[in-house]
């Protein structure tokens, strides 16, 4: 059957053919339509006799499903095949998983050097080279004939290789990935393949105590708030018994709503991600209590997950899914359109594909919403949607690189002990767009984000509480905000004072832009230690403390800013 292709598919096609690669690394926004475009390659090979045999492998059991029907309905015809069977001779071939592939890398090695054989790797940026399941495609598909790697997400949150991709070093050591063709964010929306999206950020005052009991109160989003304090009111925020989550899951029913209503998106659908499955449980019993309409609960352990997914895609009486991490990437649901970010994964992996399951557009009406606590990292990543973004890795750390149990978590640890969110409230701040004109209206067409009438309908909270706690928000943000000017004047001076003092020290001894740098990298490696951050977070932090041109390019000025910071901190 022939492929319907899209502008970006037919050209990267074009492109694969006329390179005739080995390994070819494909790299297309969630949504754009990877699995057409590399079964097309499929078809192609097929017909020219490069190929005999086709082998996808992907991250689970649910893709694995997915890629089965996507290929028959294209005239391939891909098994489910076990590790103990055999592939059946009448076969186009096979679509395993990664965790298949690690556990007999042997048995995949036979499957695909005894045929001319295409692998595909879907959502490839999960081989990660030290892990096992890099280390499995790399001795099961080395000899393949043919190597086709897809992601929308061609990045990992960890310094390992990914398996069949080429790194090129851009300076001071650092590697990043080089995708033989890219389709981004950017160029998709432009060509109305995805969405736009808003992104709805809440602030709010967070209440918590402490392991000794002691209470503490923040404000989500204040710039000035150390890591861990930003961490205790993000966390405080998600609390399923706070004001801050059901306050947002009323204003993602009504945006909902207005999607459905309006016949924007007819079928429109909340995705809604939780921690863990005990979170998920309470958070459906908190939109059923907010909304009156009743959530469906789709996790991993659940015997009855996928057919609860099909529901939740197929049901247009299915408005509202909660899950965990079940529905992260791959997975089509294109009337999910609302995301309540409520996890605490914040790496730009999981941020993207998160993000990418509300992005599928059918026509350039529609828009996705996303509602995002109002934390520092989250507001970055939103800022930088439509940025393109590859997989750098940073050089090792000289003589005590970080270990693994060093690296940045996508979820915290458990709660330490006495640990006890005790209250929250949800105050609309800033509204992130990713396209310059809002196709229904901006801000105030968003029905939910700005409509205190329906706040109230739908919390059931008193109007004069409410009043008296906005008041004492106010009243809490001035005072800060005064703070923060008297704390940023304080720190001009001594960021001046620092730089008197350096004339005569160990920064004015320095005259040689390489070894300043080096100081800088021996300094940054402390930084990382001492704030349990990855390098390539790290460094992201100091750029983005003391901005300007990388430290390759840096003037000497600028360098010298950057290790007093890193001293100071």
């Amino acid at each position: 059957m022939p492929v319907r292709l899209r502008a970006w598919q037919r050209e990267a096609l074009d492109r694969y053919i006329a390179a005739d690669p080995t390994d070819w690394l494909e790299c297309a926004t969630p949504g754009a339509g990877k699995t057409t475009f590399t079964l097309a390659v499929a078809a192609h090979l097929w017909q020219t006799h490069v190929i005999d045999r086709v082998i996808v492998v992907c991250p689970t059991d649910h893709l694995r499903t997915q890629w089965i029907g996507a290929a028959g309905a294209l005239g391939l015809d891909l098994r489910d095949t076990p590790n103990s069977e055999r592939l059946p001779s009448d076969a186009h071939g096979c679509v395993v998983t990664y965790a298949q592939v690690a556990q007999k890398p042997a048995l995949h090695a036979a499957r695909a050097e005894t045929h001319r054989t295409l692998v595909i790797f879907d959502e490839i940026h999960h081989a990660g080279d030290q892990m096992s399941w890099g280390a499995g495609v790399i001795d099961a598909f080395s000899h393949a004939r043919r190597r086709l790697g897809v992601t929308g997400t061609p990045f990992r949150s960890d310094d390992a290789k990914i398996a069949h991709v080429h790194y090129e070093d851009v300076g001071e050591g650092v590697l990043e990935s080089v995708a033989d063709h890219t389709y981004g964010y950017a160029e998709a929306l432009h060509d109305g393949v995805v969405r736009p999206v808003t992104f709805a950020t809440y602030s709010g005052r967070s209440t918590w105590n402490d392991s000794v009991g002691e209470e503490h109160t923040a404000i989500l989003g204040d710039s000035e708030l150390t890591r861990s304090s930003e961490e205790m009111a993000w966390r405080t925020a998600l609390d399923p018994d706070g004001e801050w989550i059901a306050h947002v899951m009323a204003a993602a029913w009504a945006r909902v709503n207005r999607l459905r209503d309006s016949g924007q998106i007819p079928h429109a659908k909340v995705l809604i991600p939780a921690s863990n499955q005990e979170v998920a449980k309470e958070y459906a019993e908190v939109w059923n209590q907010v909304t009156g309409n009743r959530a469906s609960v789709i996790v991993s352990d659940d015997a009855a997950s996928a057919r609860k997914l099909a529901d939740y895609r197929d049901d247009p009486d299915t408005i509202c899914a909660v899950c965990v991490r079940l529905i992260t990437e791959g997975v089509d649901v294109p009337d999910a359109a609302v995301l309540i970010y409520s996890t605490t994964a914040s790496t730009p992996l999981f941020f993207a594909q998160m993000v990418g399951r509300v992005v599928r557009a059918r026509n350039r009406r529609e828009r996705a919403t996303v509602f995002l606590p109002a934390v520092s990292r989250l507001l970055d990543l939103a800022a930088e949607m439509e940025e393109q973004r590859d997989h750098v890795i940073a050089p090792p750390a000289e003589g005590d690189p970080l270990e693994e149990a060093e690296r940045e978590r996508n979820e915290p640890g458990e709660d330490g002990p006495g640990w006890q969110a005790v209250a929250s409230d949800a105050i609309l701040g800033e509204v992130i767009e990713t396209a310059t004109e809002p196709s229904d209206g901006g801000l105030f067409a968003l029905d939910g984000l700005l409509t205190p009438a329906q706040e109230r309908a739908l919390l059931a909270r008193d109007e004069q509480a409410r009043a008296e706690k906005a008041k004492k928000v106010a009243s809490v943000r001035r005072a800060r905000r005064a703070s923060q000017e008297a704390l940023s004047r304080q720190e001009r001076r001594e960021d001046l004072i620092a730089l008197q003092h350096a004339g005569g020290s160990v920064y004015d001894e320095i005259t040689d832009p390489h070894e300043m740098r080096r100081e800088i990298s021996t300094a940054l490696k402390d930084f990382a230690r001492d704030h349990r951050l990855t390098p390539q977070a790290a460094w992201g932090q100091l750029y983005r403390e003391i901005p300007g041109e990388k430290n390759d390019a840096a003037p000497m000025h600028l360098l010298q800013r950057r290790l007093i910071w890193l001293h100071r901190h």
